[in-house]
């Protein structure tokens, strides 16, 4: 008696497809033949909303973006932001800066001129984080850490030398630091 001669396997996983797909063995599709296939939702699909264009504002270098609004003077420019890129951060406490080369000394190896850095206004500050600092001569964008009771610029690529700000104490870090990074984009 003569064993029945059972398809490929490559054969048994295109018929599984087709079966997978609501394509019987007699609707298979010949190679020039247009099917079209309906997608089925799986149950642990996330159904995407419509995605929320955000207008952040950007600010001029070196401008305060201030407690709760920045000043109308002080806005250069409007950045839009797909609402899924600043997800948990509320559009009102959103700002911008350019990276421009004046900017850089703190930023080299980290952003470039010409990219935009969004940031929320607070956060928490860290060595890996770009930060809005409040100094003397306005905001300047650096990396900081926090040690005792100053607030220290880490030097961009290349550079040496940290530069720091006085703090009095842990609860007037908000105070110094204007908002924190949430997203670079790189032009």
């Amino acid at each position: 008696m003569a064993r029945p001669q059972l398809p490929s396997l490559n054969a048994r996983i295109r018929m599984k497809k087709r079966t997978q797909l609501g394509l019987t063995p007699q609707a298979t599709p010949s190679r020039g033949e247009i099917v079209e296939v309906h997608e089925r939702p799986t149950p642990f699909a996330v159904e995407a909303s419509p995605s929320e264009m955000l207008r952040v504002p950007v600010l001029a270098e070196g401008a305060d973006p201030g407690k709760i609004a920045p000043s109308p003077l002080a806005i250069r420019d409007r950045l839009l932001v797909d609402r899924r890129l600043v997800a948990d951060h509320a559009p009102e406490r959103l700002f911008a800066y350019d990276v421009t080369l004046a900017t850089m000394k703190h930023l080299r190896g980290v952003a470039s001129p010409g990219d935009r850095i969004v940031f929320r206004r607070g956060g928490r500050a860290a060595p890996d984080r770009v930060c809005a600092v409040r100094t003397s001569e306005g905001i300047v964008l650096a990396r900081v850490l926090f040690k005792g009771s100053a607030l220290l610029l880490l030097p961009g690529e290349g550079e040496r030398d940290f530069e720091s700000v006085a703090v009095d104490g842990l609860k007037a870090l908000p105070g110094v630091i204007a908002g924190t990074h949430v997203l670079l984009i790189r032009r």
